[in-house]
């Protein structure tokens, strides 16, 4: 091999070095365990109302439906709950990020007072967590209680094989093409729908269904459905399970004043580019405001 060539080998290994250097050093900061393992400590936690056993960074900062929290454990589900009956976690170390989906109650049988759709982001740095968001609903959409949802949808967790995965690139586009076709900035047919493609809210097919009969790509036929999502934020990209997680603001557009608005947290199932599962969970009686991110809604 000659000098020069060498030489320009070198430098090119040179270059990948301090990258590999990162992603190793941020996966022994905390990994996909380690960001699991935090999600239980919560929840463990939250259900037993102890906040003092959360492992939050000095200068955390805390949302409970928008609104800036002075302290963990002084939203409406803390003290309140006694089990978690559903529960979706999912996390991606490189951002780390961990998100968790439940249905919260405040007693132990079934005839509860009061059941919550529940969501929870955290950011984790250095083992300790930073940013809190939670979102947490009792009310009902479409008639379906948060009493009936037990287990999450599976597809989830399936691992794809090799030529059936997107980059962490395109996870994020697609999903951000999804928020386009909602706010009517891009034609339906433009975004990557899978046959099988379905979508719930709060445990409520919101396509194919009785509720509404269009596809995920055909329900945007009607003019109605649009929203004009801002401030979107994209949290996680899992490659191997063609999981994206993402949080757009649902903000109602003047020409449809009656389609309500709110901060709405939506997991997307990825298969060969195209867009298989969507479930989402908000506040079905609106939320103006995340209190995270920049712009309209935040």
């Amino acid at each position: 091999m000659k000098k020069s060539a060498l030489l320009s080998l070198l430098a090119a290994t040179l270059l990948h070095v301090p990258a590999q250097a990162a992603q190793a050093a941020a996966a022994l900061d905390c990994d996909r365990r380690c960001l699991l393992q935090i999600l239980t400590t919560y929840t463990e936690a939250l259900v037993d109302n102890e906040p003092a056993q959360v492992p939050l960074a000095p200068s955390y900062r805390a949302t409970a439906n928008g609104i800036v929290q002075p302290k963990l454990g002084q939203s409406e589900v803390w003290g309140a709950i006694r089990r978690i009956p559903y529960r979706h976690a999912l996390v991606d170390p490189q951002t780390g990020a961990a998100v968790f989906y439940g249905v919260l109650t405040n007693a132990p049988t079934r005839n509860a007072a009061r059941w919550w759709f529940y969501a929870l982001r955290l950011k984790v740095e250095k083992r300790q967590i930073t940013e809190i968001e939670e979102v947490a609903f009792d009310g009902t959409l479409g008639g379906t209680p948060a009493s009936s949802l037990r287990l999450p949808e599976r597809v989830f967790d399936s691992v794809l094989p090799l030529g059936e995965r997107s980059t962490r690139e395109q996870l994020f586009a697609i999903a951000d093409s999804y928020f386009s076709v909602v706010s009517h900035e891009v034609p339906y047919r433009q975004v990557p729908w899978h046959p099988e493609c379905q979508r719930l809210e709060l445990g409520v097919f919101t396509v194919n269904s009785e509720l509404s009969s269009g596809s995920c790509g055909g329900e945007f036929k009607n003019p109605a459905t649009q929203w004009n999502v801002r401030n979107r934020r994209f949290y996680i990209a899992d490659v191997e399970r063609g999981v994206v997680f993402a949080i757009g603001n649902f903000m109602t557009p003047p020409e449809y004043p009656n389609n309500n608005g709110s901060v709405v947290f939506e997991v997307f199932k990825i298969q060969d580019g195209l867009i298989r599962h969507i479930e989402a969970f908000f506040r079905g009686n609106g939320q103006l405001h995340s209190g995270w991110g920049d712009g309209p809604g935040s």
